[in-house]
């Protein structure tokens, strides 16, 4: 899974946004902006380092979803949902 890094326009600053997504799913950032931007969860769990312009991040597993930033940039805002991972019961046969 993908996200746009767009540029600084508040909640249309990450596209998708809001996004949601199963637990556990590999998301990278990608700045398509001309300038650098550094992505953070506000719970601190995710953080992209410095993303410079045509730069992605590396994979990262979001099983807790929630809101995010850019730390150079705060006006930026995301969300990610994740949603319970799906589960296989078998028959018992």
């Amino acid at each position: 899974m993908t996200i746009d890094v767009v540029g600084i326009n508040g909640a249309q600053s990450f596209s998708p946004n809001p996004d949601t997504l199963p637990a556990g799913t590999l998301v990278v950032w990608h700045n398509i902006d001309s300038i650098t931007h550094h992505v953070v969860f506000n719970d601190g769990s995710v953080d992209t380092g410095n993303l410079v312009a045509g730069a992605t991040s590396q994979p990262m597993s979001i099983n807790n979803g929630g809101p995010y930033h850019c730390s150079i940039h705060p006006v930026m805002v995301g969300t990610i949902v994740a949603t319970a991972a799906a589960t296989t019961q078998g028959s018992g046969r």
